[in-house]
């Protein structure tokens, strides 16, 4: 998730890590306390990055920001756009988006939310002053106004395909602005805390160990029936205690579940595994700015060489679903999949064939072979992917050491903010992965292929450049009908995959475990931005 993840990263390597999990107890106990208080327990891999809808924008950090702000519009279970503080909202032109807030939201502490806490919200976080980790979605916006007692109107510079998506982000949380001001030495810190109007309150923040909320008594939406009355996060970086956790009931739910240790939860019979199609892609790419994978050839017979049915049934697994040619898997076809469905089987594809892999070779500046490096993290799964393709590579003529670099190192790799002495990107391939910012194609393609995302800080990891596809992509974003953008993009992409700047090796499943005591929770693409814990009940009630 861009920038904002290399310093969640760092901040995980940071904390210390726990030995156990807290205090033992009984799966029954987990959900019954002392005086009647039901207390329910999330186990996080690491610690948040701050209390704040501005800064949240990684897998650990929002997860809790979530409960206790709030955004205009959210996503439902089928990733659609539903009303939230916002009861409805309409597209009056190509540019011009309208919406009618609520009017009976109290924040936490009983004060009314006003139309002036939705404009400071929104316009604290789109302020470049701020360094908002989200607030570059709000770059198409030239301004945000009141225009009714009620009435927001959001004005554009241009159409946006994918506008209609920010308000359902943590871009679109509001916050109270009397709260801020009173707080603003110490906002979204473990001493200022943070104020919203969502189903539970901020208590307290035990750095890298815990993060308490209570039930909010005020909360505006009456039709929720809330029975978590503490809901508690632990901060568990190592996967076996996380998962010990889970098996002695000290934990009820995570959203990390460790992938590589599948089997032997879902072979307990108190744990559920929920897994859903992400919007993300693992994939391999190759440095087009660096000799010789400037030299399209070298691409494709790298892409030839490996197999990756192999991959998925003897490494990936229930981990991910086989990845094609194409950025994104089905979760991020939108409301037209059987455009993508008949354009992934037409698409250029590159089967496993060693005579093709050595025929390209021989078409290139390196026909006899080279040696090169692959950067991966130290995730087991990533790690073995790599074993894979040095494996597959040998045959070939092609020498690959893999370099395993920590999770903070390697996003500054991704994220080109490790360069060379020409300041270009420093690595020759990296195995990696992006996941979408919202249900829509673009989340996937304008960040990894677009050349404005190549340089320092960019998510084009490829380093990718090729004007006829900026300008394809550049022109979809601004269309709102999504068949006149399908193809515009199948014809980007017909000129990506002869480029061939990536290998994706799957689409990753998200995998969530709880304890079955509970229920009432349905794991979703748009995980993100709508894990919410105010629908979760006892599974006995």
């Amino acid at each position: 998730m861009k920038k904002a993840l290399s310093i969640l990263l760092a901040a995980a390597l940071a904390v210390t890590l726990l030995s156990g999990c807290g205090s033992s107890k009984s799966p029954s106990a987990s959900g019954t306390a002392t005086g009647g208080t039901r207390t329910f327990t999330v186990a996080l891999d690491s610690d948040i990055v701050k209390l704040d809808p501005a800064f949240a924008y990684d897998f650990t950090t929002n997860p809790v920001v979530n409960q206790i702000t709030e955004g205009l519009l959210a996503f439902n279970e089928k990733n659609e756009l539903v009303p939230a503080l916002a009861s409805s909202w309409k597209m009056t032109d190509d540019t011009t988006y309208v919406y009618t807030i609520r009017s009976d939201v109290n924040f936490s502490d009983g004060t009314p939310m006003t139309m002036e806490d939705v404009l400071f919200s929104l316009n604290r976080t789109k302020d470049p002053a701020t360094a908002s980790y989200v607030g570059y979605m709000f770059g198409d916006v030239v301004s945000m106004t009141k225009t009714g007692d009620w009435q927001l109107t959001v004005k554009l510079k241009e159409p946006s395909a994918t506008w209609k998506y920010i308000f359902a982000t943590t871009a679109g949380h509001i916050i109270s602005q009397a709260y801020y001001n009173k707080h603003q030495s110490d906002f979204g810190t473990a001493s200022g805390g943070l104020l919203g109007t969502g189903p539970f309150v901020y208590q307290s923040w035990t750095s890298g160990q815990e993060i308490v909320l209570t039930k909010n008594p005020n909360y505006w939406d009456k039709s929720a029936k809330i029975d978590i009355d503490k809901l508690i996060f632990k901060i568990i970086p190592e996967d076996t205690t996380r998962v010990m956790a889970l098996q002695s009931g000290d934990v009820d739910f995570t959203p990390n579940t460790p992938l590589d240790m599948l089997d032997t939860i879902k072979a307990d019979n108190k744990l559920e595994v929920q897994g859903v199609d992400s919007m993300g892609t693992t994939f391999l790419a190759f440095n087009t700015q660096r000799a010789p994978f400037d030299d399209p050839n070298v691409r494709q017979a790298i892409s030839y060489a490996i197999d990756m049915n192999s991959i998925q049934s003897n490494v990936i697994k229930d981990a991910g679903k086989e990845a094609s040619t194409l950025p994104q898997g089905a979760a991020l076809y939108g409301t037209s999949p059987s455009d993508w469905e008949s354009y992934a089987k037409t698409a250029t594809q590159y089967a496993y064939s060693v005579d093709k892999a050595k025929a390209c070779l021989a078409k290139s500046s390196v026909p006899n072979g080279f040696s090169c490096k692959l950067l991966t993290s130290d995730v087991s799964l990533r790690y073995n992917i790599s074993l894979a393709i040095q494996e597959y590579l040998k045959a070939i003529g092609i020498d690959v050491e893999i370099v395993k670099l920590s999770d903070d190192e390697h996003t500054k790799y991704q994220f080109g903010n490790q360069l060379d002495a020409n300041g270009k990107r420093d690595y020759d391939m990296i195995l990696a992965g992006w996941e979408a910012d919202y249900p829509d194609i673009s989340g996937n393609i304008s960040p990894l292929y677009l050349s404005s995302n190549a340089g320092e800080g960019g998510s084009n990891s490829a380093a990718y450049s090729n004007s006829k596809v900026d300008d394809l992509i550049n022109a979809q974003a601004k269309l709102s009908d999504e068949g006149a953008r399908n193809k515009l993009l199948f014809q980007a992409l017909d000129l990506i995959n002869q480029d061939v700047p990536y290998l994706f090796f799957d689409y990753p499943v998200k995998q969530v475990t709880i304890n079955k005591q509970y229920t009432g929770f349905t794991m979703n693409a748009s995980w993100i931005w709508n894990l919410f814990f105010k629908n979760i009940h006892p599974a006995s009630k």
